[in-house]
Parts: C-alpha cells; structure tokens; sequence
C-alpha cells in the first residue's frame, strides 16, 4: 500500500511539473503577444516547416485551430501564404518582412534564454532529462494504442 502511495505522489509531481512547464512556455507567447498555436507556427515557419499539415502534425493541432492560427499571423503581417507547385490544394507559410523582424526581435530572444537556461544544466542533466522524457512519451504512446486503438 505504501508503495502505490509513493508511486501515485511520484505521478502526481511529475503531471504538475509538465503542467508548469506547459505554463513557463506559454508565458513565451503571451509575451509575445500571441497564442499559442500562433507562436509556436511561427517558430517552426521560421525553421522552415511551411505547409499548414506539416505544422499540424508537429503540434498536434486540429487542421480548424491552425488555420485560426494562421489567419491571426497573417492579420497581424507575418506570414504569407503560397500555393504549393507540387500539390495545388496545399500552401506554405512564409515569413514576411515584418515576421522576420518579428522572429528576430521576440522568437529568436525566447530560444536564447531557453538556451541559457538549458545550459545551466549539467550535460548529464540536459541527456537524462530528453532520455526520460522521449522513453516516458514513448511508453504513454504504446500504452494508448494497446488500450484505445483509435486515438493514435
């Protein structure tokens, strides 16, 4: 019984750390000015994932949210949208003038103190902290496909 106690607190601590860390990076867009689905497009535009299902994919983001998305950065100037040559039913993000001042001012500044921050971790730290992370999204991963087939 003891046990299971200690393993259910372990739990618990783990979900409220990656709660916090959902809140830290948050913060991120809401300094920017933006949500989250804007943000985080953005940033992946800017390392060159263009097509919206690419972008979708990465985030895990509905098709209808990331146009919502796309239609705010492209009010607010920063993106642009084109036509793909290959298939004429997808279109690429590209940055405007105005969205690569934007990166350059706000994103870029973000990844830099990520980046700081990252680097006040042991590099022991920095390998365990991923490995951890990749294994436990791994097995939530087969756990979910094993228990509800459709979901993934």
């Amino acid at each position: 019984m003891k046990q299971e106690a200690l393993n259910s607190k372990s739990l618990e601590s783990f979900r409220e750390a990656t709660m916090e860390l959902d809140k830290v990076y948050s913060l991120f867009s809401k300094a920017c000015g933006m949500s989250d689905a804007e943000y985080w497009s953005l940033v992946l535009i800017s390392e060159g994932i263009v097509t919206q299902s690419q972008i979708s994919n990465q985030l895990s983001l509905s098709r209808q949210t990331l146009n919502s998305a796309f239609k705010q950065l492209q009010k607010k100037n920063l993106i642009r949208l084109e036509v793909c040559e290959q298939n004429q039913r997808s279109k690429q993000a590209f940055l405007t003038e105005e969205g690569d001042e934007f990166v350059k001012n706000y994103i870029f500044r973000m990844c830099q103190m990520e980046e700081k921050v990252w680097k006040r971790l042991s590099k022991k730290e920095r390998v365990q902290l991923s490995t951890l992370t990749k294994k436990f999204n791994h097995l939530m991963l087969e756990e979910l496909k094993s228990s509800i087939p459709d979901i993934v």
